[in-house]
Protein backbone atom coordinates (compact mmCIF):
# COMPACT_ATOMS: atom_id res chain seq x y z
CA UNK A 1 0.00 0.00 0.00
CA UNK A 2 2.97 2.30 0.59
CA UNK A 3 4.15 1.64 -2.95
CA UNK A 4 0.72 2.48 -4.41
CA UNK A 5 0.52 5.71 -2.45
CA UNK A 6 -2.71 4.74 -0.73
CA UNK A 7 -1.40 5.43 2.77
CA UNK A 8 -0.68 8.84 4.23
CA UNK A 9 2.73 8.18 5.77
CA UNK A 10 2.52 11.43 7.74
CA UNK A 11 -0.95 10.87 9.19
CA UNK A 12 -1.13 11.99 12.81
CA UNK A 13 -2.87 10.57 15.85
CA UNK A 14 -4.40 12.56 18.71
CA UNK A 15 -0.90 13.32 20.02
CA UNK A 16 0.29 14.49 16.61
CA UNK A 17 2.55 11.46 16.30
CA UNK A 18 3.14 9.99 12.85
CA UNK A 19 3.85 6.35 11.92
CA UNK A 20 7.54 7.25 11.95
CA UNK A 21 7.16 8.61 15.48
CA UNK A 22 5.66 5.32 16.62
CA UNK A 23 8.34 3.27 14.91
CA UNK A 24 11.07 5.45 16.39
CA UNK A 25 9.88 5.35 19.99
CA UNK A 26 9.11 1.63 19.79
CA UNK A 27 12.52 0.75 18.40
CA UNK A 28 11.09 -0.77 15.23
CA UNK A 29 13.99 -0.08 12.89
CA UNK A 30 12.69 -2.27 10.03
CA UNK A 31 9.42 -0.31 10.00
CA UNK A 32 11.23 3.01 10.20
CA UNK A 33 13.48 1.99 7.31
CA UNK A 34 10.48 0.95 5.21
CA UNK A 35 8.71 4.25 5.84
CA UNK A 36 11.79 6.23 4.90
CA UNK A 37 12.46 4.19 1.78
CA UNK A 38 8.91 3.94 0.41
CA UNK A 39 7.21 7.13 1.49
CA UNK A 40 7.83 10.86 1.43
CA UNK A 41 8.11 11.16 5.17
CA UNK A 42 8.45 14.40 7.12
CA UNK A 43 11.39 13.35 9.22
CA UNK A 44 11.38 16.37 11.53
CA UNK A 45 7.65 16.46 12.36
CA UNK A 46 6.82 17.27 15.98
CA UNK A 47 4.18 15.87 18.31
CA UNK A 48 2.24 17.66 21.03
CA UNK A 49 5.30 17.52 23.29
CA UNK A 50 7.51 18.99 20.57
CA UNK A 51 9.29 15.66 20.13
CA UNK A 52 10.54 14.67 16.69
CA UNK A 53 10.93 10.99 15.72
CA UNK A 54 14.66 11.52 16.21
CA UNK A 55 14.16 12.69 19.79
CA UNK A 56 11.77 9.83 20.51
CA UNK A 57 14.33 7.32 19.26
CA UNK A 58 16.98 8.88 21.48
CA UNK A 59 14.75 8.85 24.55
CA UNK A 60 14.15 5.16 23.97
CA UNK A 61 17.85 4.43 23.50
CA UNK A 62 17.32 3.03 19.99
CA UNK A 63 20.73 3.49 18.39
CA UNK A 64 19.89 1.76 15.10
CA UNK A 65 17.00 4.15 14.46
CA UNK A 66 19.12 7.11 15.55
CA UNK A 67 21.66 6.08 12.90
CA UNK A 68 18.95 5.65 10.29
CA UNK A 69 17.47 9.07 10.97
CA UNK A 70 20.89 10.71 10.94
CA UNK A 71 21.42 9.26 7.47
CA UNK A 72 18.15 10.91 6.48
CA UNK A 73 19.08 14.39 7.67
CA UNK A 74 17.57 14.44 11.15
CA UNK A 75 18.39 17.72 12.88
CA UNK A 76 21.04 17.14 15.53
CA UNK A 77 20.91 20.58 17.13
CA UNK A 78 17.20 21.31 17.20
CA UNK A 79 16.63 23.64 20.16
CA UNK A 80 14.86 22.47 23.31
CA UNK A 81 11.28 23.72 23.11
CA UNK A 82 8.40 23.95 25.55
CA UNK A 83 8.75 24.00 29.32
CA UNK A 84 10.34 20.56 29.64
CA UNK A 85 11.99 20.07 26.24
CA UNK A 86 15.35 18.47 25.57
CA UNK A 87 17.90 18.73 22.81
CA UNK A 88 19.02 15.44 21.30
CA UNK A 89 22.22 15.45 23.37
CA UNK A 90 20.44 16.42 26.57
CA UNK A 91 17.98 13.57 26.10
CA UNK A 92 20.73 11.04 25.42
CA UNK A 93 22.73 12.22 28.43
CA UNK A 94 19.67 12.09 30.67
CA UNK A 95 18.90 8.53 29.56
CA UNK A 96 22.48 7.37 30.07
CA UNK A 97 22.89 6.26 26.47
CA UNK A 98 26.64 6.52 26.02
CA UNK A 99 26.68 5.11 22.48
CA UNK A 100 24.13 7.69 21.33
CA UNK A 101 25.96 10.50 23.12
CA UNK A 102 29.17 9.58 21.33
CA UNK A 103 27.40 9.43 17.97
CA UNK A 104 25.81 12.83 18.52
CA UNK A 105 29.15 14.34 19.51
CA UNK A 106 30.62 12.97 16.28
CA UNK A 107 27.86 14.92 14.53
CA UNK A 108 28.87 18.09 16.39
CA UNK A 109 25.99 18.22 18.82
CA UNK A 110 26.21 21.38 20.90
CA UNK A 111 27.46 20.40 24.34
CA UNK A 112 26.35 23.60 26.01
CA UNK A 113 23.04 24.09 24.23
CA UNK A 114 20.57 26.19 26.19
CA UNK A 115 18.07 24.06 28.10
CA UNK A 116 14.33 24.64 28.31
CA UNK A 117 12.99 26.46 31.41
CA UNK A 118 12.51 23.22 33.36
CA UNK A 119 15.22 21.25 31.60
CA UNK A 120 18.93 20.97 32.26
CA UNK A 121 22.11 21.02 30.26
CA UNK A 122 23.52 17.73 29.04
CA UNK A 123 26.06 17.79 31.88
CA UNK A 124 23.44 18.49 34.53
CA UNK A 125 21.32 15.63 33.23
CA UNK A 126 24.21 13.16 33.14
CA UNK A 127 25.42 14.20 36.59
CA UNK A 128 21.99 13.73 38.15
CA UNK A 129 21.57 10.33 36.52
CA UNK A 130 24.95 9.11 37.73
CA UNK A 131 26.24 8.50 34.21
CA UNK A 132 29.96 8.83 34.89
CA UNK A 133 31.29 7.97 31.42
CA UNK A 134 28.94 10.45 29.80
CA UNK A 135 30.01 13.12 32.28
CA UNK A 136 33.62 12.42 31.30
CA UNK A 137 32.84 12.70 27.57
CA UNK A 138 30.99 15.97 28.04
CA UNK A 139 33.77 17.47 30.11
CA UNK A 140 36.26 16.45 27.44
CA UNK A 141 34.14 18.46 25.03
CA UNK A 142 34.27 21.53 27.29
CA UNK A 143 30.90 21.25 28.93
CA UNK A 144 30.31 24.24 31.22
CA UNK A 145 30.60 22.99 34.78
CA UNK A 146 29.02 25.90 36.60
CA UNK A 147 25.79 26.59 34.72
CA UNK A 148 23.62 28.21 37.35
CA UNK A 149 20.72 26.51 39.04
CA UNK A 150 17.25 27.60 37.94
CA UNK A 151 13.77 26.89 39.28
CA UNK A 152 13.56 23.13 39.78
CA UNK A 153 17.00 22.57 38.23
CA UNK A 154 20.27 22.08 40.08
CA UNK A 155 23.86 22.75 39.12
CA UNK A 156 25.71 19.64 37.99
CA UNK A 157 27.43 19.41 41.39
CA UNK A 158 24.20 19.86 43.33
CA UNK A 159 22.51 17.20 41.20
CA UNK A 160 25.31 14.67 41.68
CA UNK A 161 25.51 15.40 45.41
CA UNK A 162 21.77 14.92 45.84
CA UNK A 163 21.94 11.42 44.42
CA UNK A 164 25.18 10.46 46.17
CA UNK A 165 27.23 10.01 42.99
CA UNK A 166 30.61 10.31 44.70
CA UNK A 167 32.85 9.75 41.65
CA UNK A 168 30.99 12.39 39.68
CA UNK A 169 31.17 14.82 42.58
CA UNK A 170 34.92 14.24 42.76
CA UNK A 171 35.31 14.77 39.02
CA UNK A 172 33.26 17.95 38.96
CA UNK A 173 35.24 19.38 41.87
CA UNK A 174 38.45 18.60 39.98
CA UNK A 175 36.99 20.64 37.12
CA UNK A 176 36.41 23.60 39.43
CA UNK A 177 32.73 23.17 40.16
CA UNK A 178 31.64 25.83 42.65
CA UNK A 179 31.08 24.03 45.92
CA UNK A 180 28.96 26.86 47.31
CA UNK A 181 27.01 27.68 44.16
CA UNK A 182 23.73 29.36 45.00
CA UNK A 183 20.67 27.16 45.04
CA UNK A 184 17.55 27.94 43.05
CA UNK A 185 14.55 29.47 44.82
CA UNK A 186 13.23 26.09 45.95
CA UNK A 187 16.55 24.25 45.84
CA UNK A 188 19.52 23.40 48.00
CA UNK A 189 23.27 23.80 47.94
CA UNK A 190 25.44 20.79 47.21
CA UNK A 191 26.05 20.18 50.91
CA UNK A 192 22.37 20.53 51.76
CA UNK A 193 21.50 18.07 49.00
CA UNK A 194 24.08 15.52 50.12
CA UNK A 195 23.05 15.85 53.77
CA UNK A 196 19.37 15.41 52.91
CA UNK A 197 20.17 12.24 51.01
CA UNK A 198 22.29 10.82 53.82
CA UNK A 199 25.36 10.61 51.62
CA UNK A 200 28.09 10.78 54.25
CA UNK A 201 31.06 10.32 51.91
CA UNK A 202 29.84 13.14 49.70
CA UNK A 203 29.27 15.31 52.77
CA UNK A 204 32.84 14.62 53.92
CA UNK A 205 34.25 15.55 50.52
CA UNK A 206 32.27 18.77 50.30
CA UNK A 207 33.34 19.76 53.80
CA UNK A 208 36.97 19.20 52.78
CA UNK A 209 36.33 21.59 49.89
CA UNK A 210 35.04 24.27 52.27
CA UNK A 211 31.34 23.87 51.70
CA UNK A 212 29.44 26.48 53.69
CA UNK A 213 28.08 24.66 56.70
CA UNK A 214 25.35 27.09 57.68
CA UNK A 215 24.07 28.32 54.34
CA UNK A 216 20.51 29.51 54.88
CA UNK A 217 17.49 27.52 53.81
CA UNK A 218 16.01 28.87 50.59
CA UNK A 219 12.67 30.63 50.77
CA UNK A 220 10.39 27.87 49.52
CA UNK A 221 10.88 24.43 51.02
CA UNK A 222 14.60 24.83 51.61
CA UNK A 223 16.64 23.26 54.41
CA UNK A 224 19.99 23.98 55.99
CA UNK A 225 22.34 21.02 55.82
CA UNK A 226 21.51 20.06 59.41
CA UNK A 227 17.77 20.46 58.89
CA UNK A 228 17.95 18.28 55.79
CA UNK A 229 19.92 15.54 57.52
CA UNK A 230 17.64 15.64 60.57
CA UNK A 231 14.54 15.44 58.42
CA UNK A 232 15.87 12.32 56.74
CA UNK A 233 16.91 10.72 60.01
CA UNK A 234 20.53 10.47 58.91
CA UNK A 235 22.17 10.23 62.32
CA UNK A 236 25.78 9.88 61.16
CA UNK A 237 25.45 12.92 58.91
CA UNK A 238 23.85 14.89 61.73
CA UNK A 239 26.73 13.94 64.03
CA UNK A 240 29.30 14.98 61.42
CA UNK A 241 27.64 18.34 60.80
CA UNK A 242 27.43 19.06 64.51
CA UNK A 243 31.17 18.35 64.77
CA UNK A 244 31.62 21.16 62.25
CA UNK A 245 29.52 23.57 64.33
CA UNK A 246 26.27 23.39 62.41
CA UNK A 247 23.73 25.86 63.79
CA UNK A 248 21.27 23.72 65.74
CA UNK A 249 18.66 26.48 65.88
CA UNK A 250 18.95 27.93 62.39
CA UNK A 251 15.78 29.57 61.10
CA UNK A 252 13.55 27.38 58.93
CA UNK A 253 12.42 28.22 55.40
CA UNK A 254 9.59 30.73 55.24
CA UNK A 255 7.30 28.75 52.95
CA UNK A 256 6.21 25.21 52.16
CA UNK A 257 6.76 23.46 55.47
CA UNK A 258 9.93 25.06 56.79
CA UNK A 259 11.26 23.22 59.86
CA UNK A 260 14.02 23.66 62.40
CA UNK A 261 16.29 20.65 62.74
CA UNK A 262 14.47 19.50 65.88
CA UNK A 263 11.03 19.98 64.35
CA UNK A 264 12.06 18.04 61.25
CA UNK A 265 13.46 15.13 63.26
CA UNK A 266 10.43 15.06 65.58
CA UNK A 267 7.94 15.10 62.75
CA UNK A 268 9.83 12.35 60.93
CA UNK A 269 9.98 10.08 63.97
CA UNK A 270 13.77 10.05 64.30
CA UNK A 271 14.25 9.55 68.04
CA UNK A 272 18.05 9.29 68.13
CA UNK A 273 18.38 12.49 66.12
CA UNK A 274 15.93 14.25 68.43
CA UNK A 275 17.92 13.14 71.50
CA UNK A 276 21.18 14.33 69.95
CA UNK A 277 19.79 17.72 68.99
CA UNK A 278 18.38 18.21 72.49
CA UNK A 279 21.82 17.42 73.92
CA UNK A 280 23.15 20.19 71.67
CA UNK A 281 20.67 22.71 73.10
CA UNK A 282 18.05 22.70 70.38
CA UNK A 283 15.22 25.06 71.36
CA UNK A 284 12.50 22.64 72.40
CA UNK A 285 9.60 25.12 72.30
CA UNK A 286 10.48 26.98 69.12
CA UNK A 287 7.26 27.48 67.15
CA UNK A 288 9.13 27.85 63.86
CA UNK A 289 6.74 28.71 61.05
CA UNK A 290 3.64 27.04 62.45
CA UNK A 291 4.05 24.36 65.16
CA UNK A 292 6.46 23.23 67.86
CA UNK A 293 8.39 19.97 67.70
CA UNK A 294 6.02 18.54 70.31
CA UNK A 295 2.93 19.45 68.29
CA UNK A 296 4.45 17.89 65.17
CA UNK A 297 5.39 14.69 67.01
CA UNK A 298 1.88 14.40 68.49
CA UNK A 299 0.27 14.94 65.09
CA UNK A 300 2.47 12.23 63.59
CA UNK A 301 1.84 9.81 66.45
CA UNK A 302 5.47 9.43 67.59
CA UNK A 303 4.87 8.63 71.26
CA UNK A 304 8.51 8.01 72.23
CA UNK A 305 9.48 11.38 70.81
CA UNK A 306 6.54 13.07 72.55
CA UNK A 307 7.79 11.69 75.88
CA UNK A 308 11.38 12.67 75.08
CA UNK A 309 10.38 16.25 74.26
CA UNK A 310 8.24 16.56 77.36
CA UNK A 311 11.12 15.32 79.48
CA UNK A 312 13.18 18.09 77.90
CA UNK A 313 10.63 20.74 78.91
CA UNK A 314 8.35 20.89 75.88
CA UNK A 315 4.96 22.41 76.63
Amino acid sequence: MLEKGKVDVDSKDKDNQTPLSWAAKGGHDAVAKLLLERGKVEINSTDRNDCTPFLLAIKGGHLAIVELLLQNKAKVNEIATGWHGRTALQAAAEGGYLDIVERLLQKNAKVNAKPSPFGGTALQAAAEGGHLEIVKRLLQRKAEVNVAASWGIRTALQAAAAKGHLEIVELLLQKKAKVNAEASRGGRTALQEAAGGGHLEVVELLLQKKAEMNAEATLSGGRTALQAAAEGGHLKVVQRLLQEKANVNADPAWQDGGRTALQAAAEGGHLEVVELLLQRKAEVNDVGRDRTALQLAIAAGHLAIVNCLRDAGAV
